[in-house]
């Protein structure tokens, strides 16, 4: 029985005209040939640079008008504004992936209003919560943030 439900669904066969592999371009690379930077570039991707931590602490002081996030489980939804501003810059203008915890504490710590151990006990409830990544390695734990993160507002 199960022969014969097979051979219905072949005669009906696929919507559409059936495939031409002809009509399908190939591409030939060299291997070794990619231009990666170029490649980076066209699709607007940046390069991974240093950040200043100067400037970037001028550029948040000049922050006037910073609107807590809504629809917020934190608990703290000014101290998670900060935080997400500092990561988009370091993510979007640097190239970066993360940023240890020590230089969070530095740069938007005082405007967390928390120090060390409160600012790890923060982090971690937003990676519990799903909004940041926890990277291990180096001299210390260093925190991602998740791209439908860095969008919420």
């Amino acid at each position: 029985m199960e022969e014969d439900e097979q051979e219905d669904e072949q005669e009906e066969g696929l919507p559409g005209p059936p495939p031409d592999p002809s009509r399908i371009p190939s591409v030939v690379r060299e291997v070794g040939g990619l231009d990666l930077q170029s490649e980076a570039d066209e699709h607007g991707i940046s390069k991974k640079t240093d950040p200043d931590i100067r400037a970037i602490m001028a550029f948040l002081d000049e922050i006037e008008d910073l609107q807590p996030l809504s629809n917020n489980l934190s608990g703290d939804p000014m101290a998670e504004a900060w935080l997400q501003i500092l990561l988009t810059l370091i993510v979007r203008e640097h190239g970066h992936s993360s940023l240890d915890v020590g230089t969070i504490e530095v740069l938007v710590g005082e405007r967390m209003n928390r120090e060390r151990i409160d600012l790890e006990i923060f982090l971690d409830r937003l990676w519990i919560m799903g909004r940041l990544e926890k990277v291990y390695g180096g001299a210390e734990v260093s925190y991602s943030p998740n791209p439908s993160w860095l969008e919420m507002k």
